[in-house]
């Protein structure tokens, strides 16, 4: 008896219809596992925001203030007055930033001891120190470098600079808000130029006012986004810009000063995407905006994640710590 015999195998018809499937399959699944990625890291940057609100607070306990924004020094050494007329860009040499100063709180007292911050010795150029990659000050959505080269950070535009952060301290808040607090009291931030805030002085309550929010680097020696650095706040720079831009940010109700704002330095973060190139503010070029909101540290050490779409009347109101003024919902 001849046994039957029967072949097996895919008609071409049907090979076609299985990759079709299969390509359905992954365009459905990769959207959902990005997602799943990027919630990681939104989580792991929220993580980073409270490390810093714990190292804050514990620094406040210990030395009955907040740290300095960053230490500011007139050329000739003399600190620069807090309250006084913004001395110029170039007129301040580099100084320690608030990363410098939270570094004992956070794991890093050995790294803060070789620092030795002390006044006017901030280093010239990037050291071997202030080059140290520390992941609680980088956004992991971040895709740039560890350095941060731009010329305004005291890097040398290419291969060399201090380590980057993701993360800067709000200055304050309103029209004429700066980095050295000259303007009325009440629309000065927790952190400036040589600034010991206590936490008695912020009147509007520590639920109500921004100490930390995110700022992200495009990875260039540009005009564009500038991110920071933890250190302190570089010299020099194009046109002084370091003597700035490295630890600090302003918030205002202003397109340039909102969240993910016009103003190459205004607060900013890749969550949801780089965004669209846009004109206008900062040093007026194409600015590139950030994803749809930022995370930020709130004074009472809870962290939230503020839409760009907030109110703005609100956003600034959160930047000062005792404007008297009734807050939004946010």
């Amino acid at each position: 008896m001849r046994r039957c015999e029967s072949s097996q195998g895919f008609t071409l018809v049907e090979l076609l219809v299985v990759i079709a499937i299969i390509g359905i399959l992954v365009g459905m699944l990769l959207p959902a596992v990005q997602a799943a990625r990027e919630a990681a890291r939104r989580i792991q940057c929220m993580n980073n925001l409270k490390q810093f609100g714990v190292a804050l607070h514990n620094h406040h306990d210990t030395h009955k203030a907040f740290p300095a924004g960053a230490l500011a020094f007139l050329n000739n050494g003399t600190p620069v007055a807090k309250g006084g007329a913004e001395p110029g860009r170039t007129a301040v040499t580099g100084g320690w930033g608030w990363g410098t100063y939270i570094l004992p709180y956070m794991e890093q007292a050995p790294l803060y001891d070789q620092l030795g911050p002390n006044g006017p010795n901030f280093p010239a150029s990037p050291t071997s120190l202030t080059r140290s990659v520390l992941s609680a000050f980088r956004c992991p959505t971040e895709a740039f470098g560890d350095l941060h080269t731009a010329t305004a950070m005291g890097g040398n535009g290419s291969s060399d600079g201090h380590a980057r952060s993701s993360y800067a301290a709000v200055c304050g808040a309103g029209n004429g808000a700066n980095y050295n607090q000259d303007q009325l009291p009440e629309h000065r931030g927790i952190f400036g130029y040589n600034t010991r805030t206590r936490l008695a002085a912020v009147t509007d309550g520590s639920s109500n006012t921004l100490m930390i929010v995110e700022r992200f680097w495009d990875g260039g020696d540009s005009e564009q986004r500038r991110g920071a650095v933890w250190v302190g706040k570089a010299p020099g720079g194009p046109n002084g810009a370091g003597n700035k831009y490295a630890t600090l940010v302003r918030v205002e109700n202003h397109p340039n000063w909102v969240v993910n704002g016009l103003n190459n330095n205004s607060t900013a973060s890749m969550h949801g995407g780089l965004g669209r190139s846009t004109a206008g503010g900062g040093d007026g070029g194409q600015v590139r905006r950030g994803g749809m909101g930022t995370q930020s540290l709130l004074a009472d050490g809870s962290v939230r994640f503020l839409g760009e779409n907030m109110d703005g009347s609100t956003w600034q109101l959160l930047g000062q710590i005792s404007d008297g003024q009734v807050l939004g919902a946010f």
